[in-house]
C-alpha cells in the first residue's frame, strides 16, 4: 500500500529560508504532524559546503564571489562543496527511512536513479560513477546527491541541473573532484528543456521509487502548521515569499 505524502513546490526561493524551512520541516515529522514531505525548489546563486568541506576546494577568493554575488553557507548535509543556481531543479526530501523500512544507501540508491530515469525520459544515458556519489554521463556530472539523517529522518536532498549556468563550477571543485567537468540538460540537448513538466516527471517517479502518494500543498499551509507548533526556526515564517 502507498504510503501517503506531500509535495510543495516553493519556485525560485533563497537559500538559507529554505534550509530553515527544512529544519521546521523535520522537526515537524519527527513529530508526527506531517506525513512524509516533498520540497521542490530552485535557489539563486550560492556555494554551499557539506560536512567533508574542504576550504582548498574553493578555487577564488571570497571577494571574487562577493563581486559576482554568490554567498557561502556551511550546512551539515554530507559532502563537500557544491554550486547551486537558477535552472537547476532540487529536491528535498523530509523522509522518515526507519518508518519505511529503508537504509541510507537504498536512500541514496533512489534518489539518483530518479534522476537517471528522468534523464532517460529525454534521451540521456544517466549512469553512476564509482568516483562520486550523483548521476553522470559520459564522465561529465549532471546529477547530485547531498543529505543529512537526523532521527532517522532525512533532509537536503538532490540537484538536477537541467538549465543551469555552468560557469560558476569553474571557482570550485566540485564535490571536492578534481578536473571533473559539469554538464547540464540544457548543454547536452542544446537547448533549454521546460522546468515545469520535468517537476511533475520528478513527482511521479519520486511516487513509483518510493511507492507513496503525494499529495500537493503550499508553503503558506505548511508554514501555520510549523509556526502552531513551534517548528520555526528564527523568523522563517516572517520570510514567505
Amino acid at each position: 500500500m502507498a504510503n501517503h505524502s506531500i509535495v510543495v513546490d516553493l519556485g525560485l526561493t533563497e537559500y538559507t529560508f529554505c534550509w530553515k524551512l527544512q529544519q521546521g520541516l523535520h522537526e515537524a515529522r519527527k513529530r508526527n504532524l506531517i506525513p512524509d514531505c516533498l520540497v521542490l525548489v530552485e535557489h539563486p546563486r550560492v556555494m554551499t559546503f557539506g560536512r567533508g568541506k574542504n576550504r582548498g576546494n574553493l578555487l577564488v577568493s571570497q571577494q571574487v564571489l562577493v563581486d559576482h554575488g554568490i554567498p557561502c553557507v556551511d550546512i551539515e548535509r554530507g559532502g563537500d562543496v557544491t554550486y547551486h543556481g537558477p535552472g537547476q531543479l532540487i529536491a528535498y526530501p523530509i523522509f522518515a527511512l526507519k518508518n519505511n523500512g529503508i537504509s541510507v544507501l537504498d536512500f541514496v540508491e533512489r534518489l539518483e536513479e530518479i534522476m537517471i530515469q528522468m534523464l532517460q525520459t529525454y534521451g540521456i544515458p544517466g549512469r553512476r560513477d564509482p568516483r562520486n556519489r550523483g548521476v553522470w554521463v559520459e564522465g561529465k556530472k549532471i546529477g547530485f546527491v547531498g543529505i543529512a539523517i537526523r532521527k532517522g529522518i532525512s533532509f537536503h536532498g538532490l540537484a538536477l541541473n537541467v538549465n543551469l549556468d555552468l560557469s560558476p563550477f569553474h571557482m570550485i571543485n566540485p564535490c571536492g573532484l578534481h578536473n571533473v567537468a559539469i554538464t547540464s540538460m540544457k548543454d547536452l540537448l542544446k537547448t533549454p528543456t521546460p522546468m515545469e513538466p520535468l517537476k511533475e516527471q520528478c513527482i511521479s517517479l519520486h511516487e513509483k521509487i518510493f511507492d507513496s502518494s503525494l499529495k500537493k500543498t503550499t508553503l503558506e499551509a505548511l508554514i501555520k502548521i510549523l509556526a502552531q507548533n513551534d517548528c520555526l526556526q528564527d523568523d522563517a515564517g516572517e520570510k514567505i515569499p
